[in-house]
């Protein structure tokens, strides 16, 4: 097995081959900070890396396999976090040189839980600052570069940009992200990764620096759908189990492409490349009626990430003397213009939508649309005043949806494509199958437009 395999092998492989001898945790942890060691001073996805305390609990975790004392599928598997989650003894920065200075006094909830199901927390990744941010640049701490592409800078997505990098690059099996606008699912889409965004309180935010706890999700970046799945279910909370079984797919629906526009050429290819792959499994896919645009919901989500922004770092961001990123700085302060007439009828608003849900989506229903409208540009092609990346995510977040990003296609320059699924709030069990019925799909098509040509 050539060596740049071993961290992209799905979990249960990785599992089988710590049960046969064939590799430890240790070797497993060795070889991720070996790979960061190297890679990492280029493509800057970490912000620290923790290799003492990575391997010390990767050498007691062999013990407890030797012991035969598993803790369950992800025993000895190493992990990357985005640096908004505490961790006691560590500094949360937040994507930023003014956010934190004393150490958390505790870890947060849902990083307690992937350490008692066997995970082994790494370090912790760069992010868009106060993760505010779709195209993953960081003007404070420097942006980390998409692995995709070697010879140019191009964005990785934001805001878990580094946490995208970190598995796209192979430097570790999966990381962490958060979710508030789109932040797992784009920089998934654009480093050619999977990117889980879960529903709204899925997974506890406690611990967790806030951008917008209206919106604020935590989800895994991974190599493979089904070991999304396995965080997911080691992290949630034991309340958000769903007490019955949800019902089976029913419809694809997708919105006609006009209102998809604009889209990149290759964008509009993949999306319905995708829409004939599902048509072929059997589903059906059937025209989605949103009673507004996207454009709309990335407006009104975005109205209240930054009046709740704006409320938690109005401190940070209105002080002129703090190094902070200049457009990050704009976004939150945005917030300030947002009177509390106006956030309580846009709040308002977004109840009368959730609650008219049912006219929209069923339960059994999914939606299919692009998880970006264009592939990753150059870093020096970025115009900060603008978020075009996140016209086709916020939907999700404003109607609490659950959603995952896959890797369906790339440009002829090697530039990944994703699409997403979305499905009601706590049927992320839906979303992942519709989805791995999506990409193993565009894999087959991929392998016979090979194949003939």
């Amino acid at each position: 097995m050539p060596q740049t395999d071993i961290v992209a092998l799905p979990f249960a492989e990785l599992a089988r081959r710590m049960a046969a001898g064939e590799i430890t945790s240790e070797a497993l942890v060795a070889e991720c900070l070996a790979r960061i060691e190297a890679r990492d001073g280029a493509l800057h996805a970490f912000v620290a890396v923790y290799p003492e305390a990575a391997l010390a609990t990767a050498r007691r975790l062999d013990r407890e396999r030797a012991e035969y004392r598993l803790r369950g599928p992800l025993h000895g598997i190493p992990i990357a976090v985005k640096d908004l989650a505490d961790m006691q003894g560590h500094v949360t920065g937040f994507g930023s040189r003014a956010y934190g200075s004393e150490a958390a006094t505790a870890t947060a909830p849902f990083l307690r839980r992937l350490e008692d199901a066997g995970m082994v927390l790494i370090g912790k990744t760069q992010m868009v600052e106060f993760a505010f941010g779709s195209w993953g640049t960081n003007a404070a701490l420097g942006s980390p570069r998409n692995p995709r592409v070697a010879e140019d800078h191009y964005v990785a997505g934001g805001s878990s940009s580094g946490s995208a990098v970190a598995v796209a690059a192979n430097m570790v099996p999966a990381a962490i992200g958060s979710d508030t606008g789109g932040s797992v699912r784009i920089p998934a889409a654009l480093c050619g990764t999977i990117g889980l965004k879960t529903s709204h309180g899925a997974v506890s935010t406690e611990g967790v620096a806030p951008l917008s706890p209206t919106f604020d999700t935590i989800g895994p970046l991974t190599h493979h759908i089904d070991d999304a799945r396995l965080i997911f279910e080691a992290m949630r909370e034991p309340q958000a189990l769903p007490s019955v079984p949800g019902t089976t797919t029913g419809i694809v629906r997708t919105p006609p492409r006009a209102e998809l526009d604009p889209l990149d050429p290759s964008v509009t290819v993949a999306f319905l490349a995708s829409i004939s792959a599902l048509s072929e499994t059997g589903l059906s896919v059937q025209s989605l009626i949103l009673p507004r645009a996207f454009v709309d919901y990335q407006a009104d989500t975005g109205a209240i990430m930054a009046k709740e922004a704006y409320g938690a770092l109005r401190h940070l961001v209105d002080n002129p003397d703090l190094p902070l990123d200049p457009a990050v700085c704009s976004r939150v302060r945005h917030g300030a213009d947002i009177d509390e007439a106006t956030f309580g009828a846009l709040v308002s608003a977004r109840r009368d939508a959730l609650a008219a849900l049912d006219d929209v989506l069923g339960d059994g229903d999914v939606i299919l649309l692009p998880t970006t409208p264009f592939p990753a540009c150059l870093l020096a092609d970025v115009d900060e005043a603008v978020l075009p990346m996140s016209r086709l995510t916020r939907l999700a977040n404003y109607l609490d949806l659950c959603a995952i990003s896959v890797p369906v296609a790339t440009t002829a320059d090697g530039l990944p494509i994703g699409m997403q699924i979305c499905a009601r709030h706590g049927r992320e069990d839906l979303a992942m199958a519709v989805a791995a019925t999506l990409h193993a799909a565009m894999q087959q098509r991929d392998l016979i437009a090979k194949s003939q040509s």
